[in-house]
């Protein structure tokens, strides 16, 4: 009984301190794959927009 008491307490001190290993340049890499997807996403978009905006704009002078 005392030595599962042990096993337990050891455990959770070791979930509890937090040190976490180092991640590597390649798990660093496909870490920033989606924030690096949503970037190019929304810069196509900005893109998209400010074209559109351009166009109407320039439709509106030659209807002038």
């Amino acid at each position: 009984m005392l030595r599962t008491v042990t096993g337990i307490a050891v455990l959770c001190l070791m979930a509890a301190c937090g040190d976490k290993v180092p991640q590597s340049e390649a798990a660093k890499k496909i870490g920033d794959i989606p924030k690096q997807t949503v970037d190019k996403a929304s810069a196509s978009v900005n893109d998209a927009l400010r074209q559109g905006t351009e166009r109407l704009k320039s439709e509106d002078e030659k209807k002038q």
